[in-house]
């Protein structure tokens, strides 16, 4: 596994790498372990993206940051998925790195557990959402009159989106733009659009972001109906 962290606080680099290889033993036992930091997205953009399983970028860097940095990244790393970490962990902030393209984020303030729960989702090409933005008041929005229940939701998930649907909303449900989705798949970047608007259409939902709270809260059903 090759693990690369973009974070200008030197004092979280060994930590990190110690969580990170001790997942990566667990996870791929027997396969070598590479971590590299670095202190800004300028120095990582000078880097080899070859192989690059993971990249770690914090909100808060010096010169480009933010949603800035993570668009730099996400073109120079193109398969990576990267992983966006901040202090501050509101709403619209979460809405605004997912929306951009991260593959998860991870508030600071996790606890070590918490932090490699979510590390685990996003290494099995996931996109990790934390439970309080999920639940929080401005991201639950009011049913529709006329929209499924989250029990019909699920079962229409299963049975009523195309192959092709589906095949779509499961690569970008892990974080990969649409140019990737249409390379993987060989049609047209058009066709993605089409076939991601009909699907969002479909559940209710505005955009990606709104869509992964809506498939969560159906495989919340799916697990209930399971017990």
């Amino acid at each position: 596994m090759k693990v690369l962290l973009v974070d200008d606080h030197e004092i979280v680099w060994n930590g990190t790498r110690l969580l990170l290889e001790r997942m990566a033993a667990e996870i791929e036992p027997g396969r070598p372990f590479h971590f590299e930091a670095v202190r800004d997205a300028e120095q990582a953009c000078q880097l080899d993206p070859a192989g690059v399983d993971l990249l770690l970028l914090d909100y808060h860097l010096p010169q480009l940051s933010g949603v800035a940095a993570l668009k730099a990244v996400k073109a120079h790393f193109e398969t990576t998925p990267v992983c966006m970490q901040s202090a501050e962990s509101s709403p619209q902030r979460v809405r605004e790195v997912i929306e951009a393209g991260a593959a998860g984020f991870i508030p600071k303030s996790y606890r070590l557990e918490d932090m490699e729960a979510a590390l685990r989702v996003v290494l099995r090409h996931r996109i990790y959402l934390p439970a309080e933005f999920v639940l929080a008041d401005d991201v639950t929005r009011a049913r529709e009159p006329d929209e499924l229940p989250r029990e019909d939701l699920a079962g229409f998930l299963r049975v009523e989106l195309s192959p092709r649907q589906r095949q779509v909303l499961a690569l970008a449900m892990r974080g990969m733009p649409v140019k990737l989705i249409a390379r993987q798949l060989q049609i047209a970047e058009g066709t993605v659009k089409v076939h991601l608007s009909m699907v969002y259409r479909a559940l209710g939902a505005r955009n990606r972001t709104d869509a992964m709270c809506r498939v969560f809260d159906a495989q919340a059903a799916w697990a209930l109906e399971a017990t």
